[in-house]
């Protein structure tokens, strides 16, 4: 994705914004986002990743630094963005491809988080919010990578509160189409998804019944009832969207 000139500016971005209070994070470095060969112009921006995880820390302390910086997509069991990896946010994506009939493919999205650390918890075990100065670093963190990747973005999807606030105070939200959903937590989805059948929701939304299938045959995942919720969250207020910017760009280039 990137030439030899550019990566190694980008490395250098992120070798500039180590996380000087090494003690309030579990590892310091930042990472570059990650940017399939056949990108399509799709950014996806998660929170930031999961404490959670013991055997992945572990795991990461033992690389060098370059490795660190460079880690998302770098194993095959998957991009190490959680909600990327469990089919969430793909089931979510593939179902708006499906609605608004774009022939797009998930392996084409560029994935990332908006918080490029994880705060380190007494046991490493549970999972703190970025706090207001993770999230002011992160932003000049992010005005540094796009500085310098210059990306032709086509959507910029941010998912919660946090990934909006961090891309707005590095004032990138301006410069792009922007699709923001709700953070994909499994407690917020669970207060409120008994007041929906999910059989009914499959049936009124049926791009996300075809998503659901086109995903299980290719990667073999089976999706929970929030995950379905979620997606149809997605397809009722992203599908719309994805339609006018589509309208848009064949309006633009018949003029």
């Amino acid at each position: 994705m990137w030439n030899e000139d550019q990566k190694e500016a980008l490395l250098n971005v992120c070798k500039n914004h180590c996380y000087q209070n090494a003690e309030n994070v579990i590892v310091p470095e930042p990472y570059l986002p990650y940017v399939p060969e056949n990108w399509n112009g799709i950014l996806v921006l998660a929170e930031s990743q999961s404490s959670a995880y013991p055997q992945y820390w572990e795991r990461l302390k033992k690389e060098s630094t370059l490795e660190r910086m460079q880690r998302l997509g770098k194993y095959p069991e998957g991009v190490d963005i959680g909600p990327w990896d469990d089919g969430t946010i793909k089931l979510a994506l593939q179902a708006i491809f499906e609605g608004a009939n774009l022939n797009l493919k998930l392996e084409d999205v560029a994935v990332s988080n908006a918080v490029p650390w994880t705060r380190k918890s007494d046991d490493n075990r549970k999972n703190l919010r970025p706090d207001e100065q993770m999230k002011a670093k992160a932003a000049e963190f992010w005005k540094e990578i796009f500085l310098v990747w210059q990306p032709d973005v086509k959507v910029l999807v941010v998912l919660g509160n946090v990934a909006e606030g961090v891309m707005k105070q590095a004032r990138i939200l301006g410069k792009y189409r922007v699709l923001k959903r709700r953070l994909p937590s499994t407690n917020a989805i669970n207060r409120i998804i008994n007041t929906f059948d999910c059989g009914d929701l499959q049936i009124r939304f049926p791009e996300v019944q075809k998503a659901k299938e086109t995903i299980k045959e290719a990667m073999g995942i089976h999706f929970k009832p929030w995950q379905i919720f979620f997606a149809c969250h997605a397809v009722s207020l992203g599908v719309p969207k994805f339609k006018e910017w589509v309208r848009r760009q064949e309006l633009e280039a018949n003029h």
